[in-house]
C-alpha cells in the first residue's frame, strides 16, 4: 500500500486520520476514588484476588471466611494504616434531608417516651413496631412541611447539622405574624 490509493480506497498510513480511535476516560469523583482504592488494595495484598485465595484456602465455610475477610481482616488493615480507608460515596442533599428528618423524628419519639431510650427492644417487637410507625410517619410529615427548604440548606452548607430541622421550624415560627387580639383600650 505504501500510501498509494488502490481500487479507490483511502491510503493506509500509520497516522491515518480516518482510523478509528478508542478513548478511555478515567473515572472522576467517587468512581475514580473507588477505582484508585481497589488498585491500592490489590497492590497491598488485600484485593479481590487475595480475598478469593483466602476464602478458598481457609478451612472454614466460604461464607464465614468471606465475612471474616470483609469484617475483620480488611478493617484491621485499615486501622493499622496498612491500607487507606475506603472512600465514602457522597450522599445527595435530598438523602441527607431524609436522614435529618428521620433523626429529628426519632428525637421527638424519645422526648415523648423517655423511658424507651433505656430499654432494649430485641424482646419487644410491639415496641419496635410502635417506634418504627411513629418515626416513619413523622419523617414523612417533616419532609412534607420543610423538605425542600431542608435540602436547600443542606446543599448550601455541604452537610446537615444535628439541629437543622429544629432550626428550620424555629425560623418558620419566628417569621409567622403574631395574631392581633384587637385594639388596646385604655380605661
Amino acid at each position: 500500500m505504501n500510501g498509494e490509493k488502490q481500487n479507490g480506497e483511502k491510503p493506509q498510513q500509520a497516522d491515518d486520520i480516518w482510523a478509528p480511535v478508542t478513548v478511555t476516560a478515567e473515572p472522576t469523583g467517587y468512581e475514580g476514588q473507588a477505582a484508585d482504592y481497589e488498585r491500592t488494595l490489590e497492590a497491598a495484598g488485600y484485593g479481590d484476588t487475595q480475598r478469593q485465595r483466602y476464602i478458598e484456602g481457609s478451612g472454614e465455610d466460604a461464607e464465614y471466611a468471606a465475612c471474616e475477610w470483609d469484617e475483620m481482616i480488611v478493617p484491621g488493615a485499615e486501622a493499622a494504616g496498612i491500607i487507606p480507608a475506603r472512600p465514602v460515596e457522597p450522599v445527595s442533599p435530598a438523602e441527607q434531608a431524609r436522614d435529618a428528618a428521620r433523626a429529628h423524628a426519632s428525637g421527638e419519639y424519645y422526648k415523648q417516651h423517655p423511658d424507651d431510650a433505656w430499654e432494649p427492644w430485641d424482646n419487644d417487637p410491639a415496641k419496635e413496631a410502635e417506634y418504627n410507625a411513629f418515626v416513619d410517619s413523622r419523617t414523612t410529615a417533616i419532609l412534607q412541611e420543610v423538605g425542600p427548604d431542608l435540602a436547600e440548606r443542606i446543599e448550601r452548607a455541604g452537610d446537615w447539622g444535628k439541629e437543622t430541622v429544629s432550626d428550620l421550624y424555629a425560623e418558620r415560627a419566628a417569621a409567622e405574624p403574631v395574631p392581633d387580639d384587637g385594639p388596646d383600650i385604655d380605661m
